[in-house]
């Protein structure tokens, strides 16, 4: 018994050891994005974080974020190297629910920080570092940023759409909206201390969720789907019917084309809306300055141009006012102008999908749609343009000799009166 008790204290004392020398970080896994977090705040007073995230490369980016919320957050963003053999790892920073930018902060990438040719997971082992140092950065960080002073932390999380093979070195590149996001508390005293994150595994160690709800959330961006869905209604079928409208019963029934019109236009206003709210989230729409919006707005503007001078003529016609020119060219005008609207606006559609970088089954789906409307429409156009200019001689006919009829009041006429 006696001999056993030195090998008995040896052991013990290389167990201490090991614990000794273990890193405390806390770690999650997240299974519906086969994702491994792991934070490890150095007790060394740099205020540096240090991070693991593990995540496949089927969605664009990986990203966590520092705080309960995207505005005033450090969010690092995870995607994959130009070469594809690493990633790149890029600290930004928003200042709302908006797509977030670079910021200077510094990030080293440690050994095991790669993209997995065989399994395709990325992989960033790394530290950013004085990320805690919330008085030396320039940026006004959220207050919630992992410290030393508060016993738990919150921790965001979103995975970027699968968008094929992104990869690039650019700290600015742009990235689309995240389609699921989570968030969790780290627990400060577990995850303060030397030695980095160690090797992270797939147990959730030291983590809370809020609600106890480790679920990853969808996200859903119901701006930008109203905003398509309504101009894709505006395109494919208010347009062409105020159109047949106009050009057909709107000389007859003109109420009917007022009512039409008016459908229209709210409609059209209605589907720009959303669209100028989800401009403001993104980096490249935000200056108003791509085609779909340069297009989108010259449309409006022009249809609201329309519009007002369609109120300003009807008004002048019911106080008994002739405008100049407004059974010829101003007609005529009225008449392609409407026409050229819609066309702009089946095109801008088009440009709109492309913007928001929808799949090409959903591009083809739009443009077999637009395709097939035109097949339709054009053939009756031109059906409904013959018959009328078919009657339009007749008409102008009885209209010459019923002018030519003597009227009941005209007693010369009748009855003799002043002749010689």
């Amino acid at each position: 018994m006696a001999s056993s008790l030195p090998w008995l204290m040896f052991y013990l004392i290389s167990q201490l050891h090991l614990v000794l020398g273990q890193t405390k970080a806390s770690n999650v896994f997240i299974p519906e994005a086969n994702t491994i977090i792991s934070i490890n705040l150095p007790d060394d007073g740099s205020n540096d974080i240090n991070f693991y995230v593990s995540s496949p490369d089927w969605y664009q980016y990986s990203a966590i974020g520092f705080g309960s919320s995207m505005a005033n957050s450090v969010i690092l963003v995870m995607y994959p190297s130009a070469d594809r053999k690493s990633v790149t790892v890029s600290p930004r920073f928003t200042n709302g629910n908006t797509e977030p930018t670079h910021h200077p902060l510094r990030i080293t990438l440690h050994p095991g920080s790669e993209l997995s040719p065989k399994t395709g997971q990325m992989t960033a082992n790394g530290t950013c570092h004085s990320c805690r140092n919330l008085q030396s950065q320039s940026a006004p960080f959220n207050p919630a940023i992992p410290t030393s002073n508060t016993p738990t932390a919150p921790i965001m999380f979103a995975v970027g759409p699968n968008s094929g093979a992104f990869s690039t070195d650019d700290l600015d590149a742009r990235i689309r909206r995240h389609v699921a996001h989570g968030i969790f508390n780290i627990d400060i005293s577990k995850s303060t201390g030397p030695g980095g994150v160690g090797t992270p595994t797939n147990i959730t160690q030291h983590v809370t969720f809020p609600d106890d709800d480790p679920s990853l959330k969808k996200s859903s961006n119901k701006a930008a789907t109203a905003h398509g869905i309504l101009f894709a209604i505006v395109a494919l079928a208010i347009a062409p019917f105020d159109n047949l409208v106009a050009a057909f019963l709107g000389r007859k029934w003109p109420k009917l084309h007022v009512a039409t019109g008016s459908i229209y236009f709210l409609f059209t206003l209605g589907a720009m809306v959303p669209g100028l709210v989800i401009s403001g989230q993104h980096v490249l729409t935000s200056k108003m300055g791509t085609g779909h919006q340069v297009l989108g707005l010259l449309t409006v503007a022009v249809m609201v141009a329309m519009v007002g001078w369609g109120v300003w003529v009807r008004r002048r016609a019911a106080e008994g006012q002739e405008v100049v020119g407004n059974g010829g060219w101003v007609k005529q005008v009225h008449a392609w102008g409407g026409r050229g609207i819609w066309v702009a606006l089946l095109v801008n559609n088009g440009l709109g999908l492309k913007l928001s970088e929808q799949t090409r089954l959903v591009m083809l789906g739009y443009a077999v749609l637009a395709g097939g409307m035109f097949i339709l429409l054009v053939p009756l156009y031109f059906c409904l343009w013959r018959c009328t200019s078919a009657r339009k001689p007749k008409a102008a006919e009885e209209d010459h000799e019923l002018y030519n009829m003597p009227s009941i009041y005209d007693h010369e006429a009748r009855f003799g009166y002043g002749r010689q």
